[in-house]
């Protein structure tokens, strides 16, 4: 599960990817689910099947008496194998330590890109320590930025020197929020069906080869979203799917609906025709009423409305993928 605790964060990323529902400002989400309290998030984390938790922000160390809090509820509900990491580009003393004391597992520190060659002399010295001391697992996550590699290198040096147990190289990805400041750099996006940016994973990969004797990590925006988070939503879609849902093979959901303005004579028509209650849905929150697709054929012979078959995530939003009418 990704647990994001609050967009708030001091840095001025340029790349930064997050939404502009999320970012600089204080909201709280469970996956895509916004949240309320630790009830919320404990709700998500059943829906997926969650293993472990992955918590981000905004900077979470912002908000460590919070995060901390949720940390330490996760493990109470799930138990000390339930995989807790967090990243940050802060970290003081007392934030470390309250987390760690929580139960945290493992801190990723996501140093500004203008230090990399100066982590010597950086503050994320004292923090790796502070981690240590406290027996988490550390390690540097950043993105693999094309014409950086020098600087890149200089990082990757430093977490070798520091005994840091992996650096992540995520690839860099244009979003809504950063697209004017990543072509404002002169980066572009690699192709149209991927968001990645050209020369990023190009990068990333030389570095990978670079060092072979450290552990250096790649991971790719396709491999995040066509395994990540198609795992994901099929564990998701199994937990919430209804006998009126088909589930396909890539996690999204299957279902017919009623094109009306009035729910209420939809449900007395359905009826009527002897369709049982257990096989439509009033989905208020939509404001249609939902039925199997395959009983659409029949339904379309005896009443008179527009039916449509979509397709949607089985995300606590719903997206919808495509919608044909039958």
């Amino acid at each position: 599960m990704v647990l994001f605790v609050s967009g708030i964060c001091d840095a001025k990323c340029f790349y930064c990817p997050i939404s502009s529902e999320k970012k600089m400002l204080d909201v709280m989400f469970a996956d895509e689910m916004p949240i309320r309290d630790m009830r919320d998030a404990i709700l998500e984390a059943n829906m997926i099947n969650a293993t472990g938790t992955g918590i981000t922000g905004g900077d979470p160390l912002k908000f460590y008496e919070r995060t901390s809090d949720y940390i330490r509820m996760l493990k109470t509900e799930f138990g000390p194998r339930h995989h807790i990491h967090l990243y940050t580009i802060s970290g003081s003393k007392e934030a470390i330590d309250s987390v760690a004391a929580a139960g945290l597992d493992e801190i990723r520190f996501h140093p500004p890109e203008e230090i990399w060659k100066h982590m010597d002399r950086s503050i994320f010295k004292h923090r790796i320590k502070w981690a240590r001391d406290n027996g988490l697992s550390v390690g540097i996550e950043v993105p693999s930025l094309p014409g950086r590699e020098e600087d890149m290198k200089a990082l990757i040096e430093f977490s070798e020197r520091m005994d840091l147990d992996f650096i992540n190289l995520n690839e860099l990805e244009f979003s809504e929020t950063n697209f004017r400041n990543l072509l404002g750099r002169n980066y572009s996006i690699k192709n149209d069906y991927e968001s990645g940016a050209k020369g990023s994973r190009e990068l990333a990969l030389k570095m990978v080869r670079q060092f072979p004797n450290h552990t250096v990590h790649y991971c790719s925006a396709a491999f995040k979203d066509g395994v990540q988070l198609k795992n994901r939503l099929k564990r998701r879609a199994s937990n919430i799917a209804r006998r009126i849902d088909i589930v396909t093979k890539d996690g999204t959901i299957l279902k017919g609906i009623v094109d009306s303005t009035d729910l209420n004579a939809v449900v007395e028509n359905l009826k009527s025709v002897g369709v049982p209650d257990e096989m439509f849905f009033v989905n208020d929150r939509k404001k249609r009423v939902e039925i199997p697709t395959w009983i659409i054929p029949e339904l379309k012979k005896l009443l008179d409305y527009s039916f449509y078959e979509v397709e949607e995530y089985p995300t606590w939003d719903a997206i919808e993928v495509e919608r044909l009418k039958l």
